[in-house]
């Protein structure tokens, strides 16, 4: 009996992720969904709360792509969402992981644009949000969003200079 008690703790031990893992990732996707919550209510400084001073962004279509900064940051995301009526980032298929300091959050996303013509837009694409764990809290530090083939940027809205030579 006491083989067995013995056994059956080994395995739950196995089985369970630690516990601090699983409070870091749960504090990790809060930070995510506080931050898309601040930005889905218009509130810029909530979204950039959380985005380390140093923080990069990605994207194939902001003007400030690959730049530096919480300023940058903010001036894609000022641009993007400040030339509509409304618009919305609707993340699905959200995944986290933690794996010591750092903190990534992954998955599609809908950007759902009302023009200020009454027209709605729905763009779709795939981010990626890079943390870091910094006195407690995470950190945004790199974010990277792609446009399916049919987004904002896009292959088919991409200018032609930016295709490959030959093509």
């Amino acid at each position: 009996m006491k083989d067995l008690a013995y056994l059956v703790l080994s395995m739950l031990l196995v089985l369970t992720p630690a516990f601090g893992e699983d409070s870091a990732t749960a504090q990790l996707q809060k930070s995510f969904e506080t931050a898309v919550a601040a930005l889905n209510e218009g509130n810029l400084d909530g979204f950039l709360a959380d985005v380390h001073e140093k923080a990069l962004s990605f994207y194939s279509c902001g003007p400030t792509s690959g730049k530096e900064g919480k300023a940058a940051c903010q001036l894609d995301w000022e641009r993007f969402f400040g030339k509509t009526a409304a618009a919305k980032f609707e993340p699905r298929d959200m995944q986290y992981r933690v794996i010591g300091s750092t903190g990534v959050a992954w998955g599609n996303y809908d950007v759902v644009v009302s023009a200020n013509n009454g027209r709605e837009m729905r763009h779709q694409g795939r981010y990626t949000m890079t943390y870091t764990l910094e006195d407690g809290e995470w950190k945004l530090v790199m974010q990277h969003n792609t446009p399916a083939a049919d987004g904002p940027a896009g292959p088919r809205e991409r200018s032609p200079r930016a295709s490959p030579s030959g093509s």
